[in-house]
This record gives C-alpha cells, sequence and structure tokens, in this order.
C-alpha cells in the first residue's frame, strides 16, 4: 500500500470515528432545545429536518423527483425552498499509465427554487442551480439542453435545472411538462444510488426536459407507475449518459422509460421496484457515429429490506439493485480484450440510526463496460464505499465518505488499470418558506 493512500485511508477513518462517537451529547442537546419548538405557519425560514419518521430512512432531497416535491394540500400560493451543499474531497489515482496524482479540491452546489399555484390543481415552478469549485467559481449561464461535462454543469456555471408545469396533482394521478428533476434508486438507507435515472446526485446539476407522467395507488394495489417521455438534442442529453450513446441522429431525439414500483411495508420488504429504458437508434455499436446504431434496451430491478433492531430506533436496511442492457457496443468500440458485459448491479447495507440520528453503510458494485446509463457507477468498475452520516436536528446533515474505484477489464491501450481511491465530507442546508 502507497504512503499516499494509507494516510488517505487513515484520515478517512480518523475522521469517521471522530464524529461518530463525538457529537452524540451534541444532537442530545440539540434535541432538548427543539423538543418543545414546532415549525409555525408564520412565513418564517425552516431548516428542513428530514429524520426518518416513517420506515424511510433515505432522504427526499436524494430521492424525490419534480413530480413528487410539491405538497397536495399547500396552502401558500408561493412557496419557497433552497439547499445549500458545500463538500471537501480528497482523491488519489494510480492512472492507467502508470503515474500517480494526487488532488484535493472543495466545491459546493447552491439551489434555489419557486413555486407558485396557478389554480386548483395546476402549479409552476423553476429553480436556479449554480456550481462552483476551488478551481473555478464564476457564473457563467448555461441555456443549453444538452450538459455540458460528463456530470452535468461543470464548475462556475449555473442554469435553470427545474422549469416546469404541473398537472393534475391528486392522490391518484400527476402530470409534469418541461425541465424536471427524474430519480429512480435503490432506497438503501445511507444510499440513495441509481443503475439508470438519478437526476442532480451529490453536487451534480442535471436535468430532464420533456413529460413525466404518474398512475398512483390503481385500484388501491399500492403501486406507482411512470411514464418518461424524455426529449435530447443533437449534442447530447440533459441526464448523465455514457460516450457510447449519442443523440445525433433525429431518431434518437426522443427516449422513453416506464417504471412500476411499490415502497409500502410488506414484511421485511421496504421497496419492489422495475424500470425499463428504451433509446432508438442511440447505441454507436462500433463507437463511431458512421459506423452501426442499434436501439438501447436496459431492464432494472431493486429490492430493499428494513429490519427493527429493538425499540430504541435502530434498524439494518439492506438492498439490491440489478441491470442488464441486451445489446451493447463492440469490444473494440469499449477498447477492452474481453466479452462486452451488459449486466450491472450493486448491494447496499445501512446500519441505521446505531445511535439517535447517526448512520453508516457500505455500497458495492460491478458494472459491466456494456451498461451506459448509470449516473453513479461508470462503465467497466469495481465500487466500495463506507459511509458514514450524522441528521442533527435543525443543523445541517453531514456525510462522510471512503471510496475504492477500479477497473474491472484493463483497456487494450492502456499499460495497467485504473484505480481510483477517494474521500469526502458534505454537509447538507435545506430551507423552505
Amino acid at each position: 500500500m502507497s504512503q499516499p493512500f494509507s494516510k488517505l485511508v487513515i484520515h478517512g477513518i480518523a475522521l469517521t470515528m471522530m464524529l461518530t462517537f463525538s457529537s452524540q451529547g451534541r444532537v442530545m442537546a440539540q434535541d432538548t432545545a427543539t423538543s418543545d419548538t414546532e415549525p409555525g405557519d408564520t412565513g418564517e425560514l425552516n431548516i428542513v429536518d428530514e429524520s426518518d419518521t416513517n420506515g424511510d430512512d433515505t432522504a427526499d432531497i436524494d430521492t424525490e423527483s419534480t413530480v413528487d416535491s410539491i405538497s397536495a394540500d399547500a396552502q401558500s400560493r408561493f412557496q419557497f425552498r433552497g439547499d445549500f451543499r458545500p463538500l471537501y474531497t480528497r482523491n488519489e489515482r494510480d492512472r492507467r499509465d502508470e503515474t500517480t496524482t494526487t488532488n484535493s479540491q472543495g466545491q459546493f452546489r447552491l439551489r434555489l427554487k419557486g413555486t407558485a399555484l396557478v389554480k386548483e390543481g395546476i402549479q409552476v415552478g423553476t429553480r436556479l442551480a449554480w456550481r462552483c469549485e476551488s478551481d473555478d467559481c464564476g457564473m457563467d449561464w448555461i441555456a443549453e439542453r444538452a450538459i455540458p461535462g460528463n456530470n452535468g454543469l461543470e464548475a462556475g456555471q449555473a442554469t435553470f435545472d427545474e422549469l416546469y408545469a404541473h398537472f393534475f396533482r391528486q392522490e391518484k394521478f400527476n402530470v409534469t411538462v418541461g425541465r424536471q428533476q427524474t430519480r429512480f434508486v435503490l432506497r438503501g438507507g445511507v444510499f440513495a444510488r441509481s443503475l439508470d435515472r438519478n437526476d442532480s446526485n451529490n453536487t451534480n446539476v442535471t436535468w430532464t426536459d420533456g413529460f413525466h407522467a404518474t398512475l398512483r395507488n390503481l385500484k388501491g394495489r399500492n403501486w406507482e407507475t411512470h411514464l418518461i417521455m424524455q426529449k435530447n438534442s443533437a449534442d447530447g442529453s440533459g441526464s448523465i449518459r455514457r460516450d457510447l450513446l449519442d443523440f445525433s441522429s433525429s431518431a434518437a431525439r426522443q427516449t422513453y422509460f416506464i417504471a412500476t414500483e411499490n415502497t409500502n411495508q410488506w414484511g421485511p420488504v421496504v421497496q419492489r421496484a422495475l424500470d425499463i429504458s428504451y433509446l432508438p437508434d442511440s447505441l454507436l455499436v462500433d463507437g463511431t457515429d458512421t459506423g452501426r446504431r442499434e436501439n438501447y434496451l436496459a431492464i432494472v430491478g431493486r429490492l430493499a429490506m428494513r429490519w427493527p433492531l429493538g425499540s430504541g430506533g435502530a434498524a439494518l436496511r439492506a438492498g439490491m439493485e440489478l441491470g442488464y442492457a441486451p445489446e451493447t457496443p463492440t469490444s473494440a468500440a469499449v477498447d477492452i480484450d474481453a466479452d462486452v458485459d451488459g449486466l450491472a448491479w450493486n448491494v447496499a447495507v445501512s446500519l441505521m440510526e446505531f445511535r439517535p440520528r447517526h448512520n453508516i453503510g457500505v455500497n458495492y458494485g460491478q458494472t459491466g463496460a456494456g451498461w451506459l446509463l448509470s449516473p453513479n457507477f461508470r462503465e467497466n468498475e469495481e465500487l466500495f464505499e463506507i459511509r458514514y452520516q450524522w441528521r442533527p436536528a435543525n443543523f445541517p446533515a453531514i456525510d462522510v465518505r471512503l471510496r475504492l474505484r477500479e477497473d474491472i477489464e484493463q483497456l487494450t491501450s492502456v499499460l495497467t488499470k485504473q484505480r481510483v481511491v477517494d474521500a469526502f465530507i458534505r454537509l447538507t442546508w435545506q430551507v423552505s418558506r
């Protein structure tokens, strides 16, 4: 183990232990100080508390789509929400040319959202999103429909990542039209990750341009069914899509997504879900836009379970996500000397509330070179992560991560596999009015 890598591991473990074992007194003191205070209807700015109250341990900021985000019984004609997420990260990269680099960086994402009730059953909303890093903290306005970088907005850029109309806000049927957020994630407690659709994860800024309809509780069966028709530009998509998915063909501009999900508890099972993504004429089979094109089809299944541990609120939460793409690029297109695998999977295990408002979890996954949809898992990569969370009352949420990523297959044009170890500490403020 190299000296920089061992230092990074030691620093990450020490920081996690420090936060885990030194914070209980502060949490209890905050709980005592705020236990008699209820958010009122006075229009004052309130910090959003996302502590677990209904058995779903995964935070709304990382799980909800735009179609889910507007309260059905909202009394105010105008509403304001915002979040601020600063992050400090450090990584050590063993590169494919057998060199090693180390990098540290501070960054943040700021989002400010306003909604207006036009009439009963119709709301409109917009949200400003801005990304800043220590190397670039400008504010260049981005008006293009395709994301400018591999993971969304680049540093020093801002845009509207939501600009939509929301119709038929009822218990059974909803429609959003315009620029919006769409997320279909494994509700893994500490982790909210996806193999296919997860706009604006972590501090990224991405979006879905199009139409999202959802049908809830059909015939009282507690299932939600979703249909998304996404409009892409010739330059790319608003969502993260990997390099060999190309939208320059006119037939590829409209893509489709269908999903069904049930998050009502059924014994220990707390999530059952199935997604189908269909991207016509978008797969560059030979790796070039002058070569063969095929339709790209991807199927994802999710299952999550939760077991209470005693009467103190602690729970064990575990889940698995499995994806398969039957049509993949050629080995030459992805630069490997092996069959191209269209399989992707990950498992997450979380210990929730092991101390009041403290969680810890592990996540392991493998993504084949032919899986090209995930914003959280890169193609041809193996991942292992341990993450700690502290969710104090009326105070920013804190996340600490230590993660290892490595190529599964060595690329034929390089000297060795790439291996990256990174750690971060992240805070998240949420406010509403």
